[in-house]
């Protein structure tokens, strides 16, 4: 009986040690615990609440960026999607109250959709470096938010009841906004993990000569991770415009970074094929309590940038090193085979 439940006992912790986001849920409470000695404050209902809504559209961009990353790209005009597109819907609607705001939801998924198709063209079918490509077309989706808003904001008064509602609405005391994250986080893992578009998507990124000799049409399968990237950074560009309600072409810029970080940050590889939504949702987390945290602090505020620079090195760092030694052990138990 005793020897039975050591036995139990000892699975259940090899289960938890096996989990892949271990390392990443001790991190995550380790710094849950350092940030309520420090400032307890941080642990209201209202300072999570907003904690979540202010940082729901970086974890819709984080996901967007998943895709790309786990195919061993990089998408950089994320941002300027999500200016492009903000700008875009945002002024529509100024001119067109009567519409119904779910119209300019359709829409923005339209315009980040066809500007993630652009990037995934450029680099599935002209085979253009990803770096290379998407800051081209970073410069040209924020040139375009520009000549469209012809350099003017547009300030509270201009928006709708129904537009701000998608992002400042609630659900059982929780954003809209929030809701939205949610569930493309949940629709992201089942993509993932059940479709076979997803499972391809991790193929190319572990190796893409591989896949193409397996059959797979790796220029497709880029064009599909581009295009979600953008589409996804499209919505986030009319729910940013909603949560703040406030519009021009210059806002979001430097969000592409963030999401890269949050990504790596949760474990996903950037040489592509490795990475999981609930890595992304962690990441989210920490980087959300990151900030939160330097902003509470008197004298951190003006460091922020150099110490969420700091982070994303370290992180980096880890994510390779964890890479290397997975594939070390790898190695170990092929030739233990042998």
């Amino acid at each position: 009986m005793t020897n039975n439940i050591k036995a139990q006992n000892k699975n259940l912790l090899e289960k938890i040690t096996g989990y892949k986001q271990f390392g990443l849920v001790i991190g995550l409470i380790i710094l849950l615990v350092f940030a309520y000695f420090l400032t307890p404050s941080m642990f209201t209902g209202g300072a999570i609440i907003s904690m979540l809504k202010n940082n729901s559209v970086y974890a819709i961009l984080a996901v967007g960026m998943m895709f790309v990353l786990l195919t061993g790209g990089i998408d950089l005009s994320v941002a300027s999607t999500l200016g492009m597109t903000g700008v875009i819907t945002s002024m529509s609607m100024s001119s067109n109250p009567q519409v119904p705001a779910f119209v300019w939801v359709v829409v923005s998924l339209v315009i980040g959709s066809i500007c993630g198709l652009i990037n995934g063209f450029l680099i599935g079918k002209l085979k253009m470096i990803p770096l290379i490509a998407t800051l081209g077309t970073m410069y040209i989706y924020r040139g375009f938010a520009y000549l469209i808003s012809g350099g003017n904001w547009l300030f509270p008064h201009k928006f709708t009841a129904g537009y701000i509602a998608y992002a400042q609405g609630d659900i059982l005391g929780i954003p809209n906004i929030t809701w939205i994250a949610i569930l493309i986080f949940i629709a992201a893992a089942i993509f993932l993990s059940v479709t076979k578009p997803g499972r391809r998507i991790y193929a190319i990124g572990t190796n893409a000569d591989s896949s193409h000799v397996a059959g797979i049409k790796v220029g497709n399968i880029k064009i599909l991770a581009y295009t979600l990237s953008g589409m996804l950074a499209g919505l986030a560009g009319m729910l940013y415009t909603a949560n703040y309600a406030i519009c021009y072409y210059g806002m979001a810029d430097g969000f592409e970074l963030m999401a890269i970080a949050i990504c790596i940050l949760g474990g996903v590889s950037i040489i592509g094929g490795r990475g999981t939504v609930d890595g992304v949702v962690i990441g989210v987390i920490m980087m959300s309590i990151i900030a939160f945290f330097i902003g509470l602090l008197p004298g951190l505020s003006v460091w922020q940038d150099a110490i969420q620079g700091a982070i994303i090195i370290i992180a980096v760092a880890i994510n390779i090193f964890t890479g290397r030694l997975s594939i070390k052990n790898a190695l170990k138990e092929r030739s233990s085979l042998i």
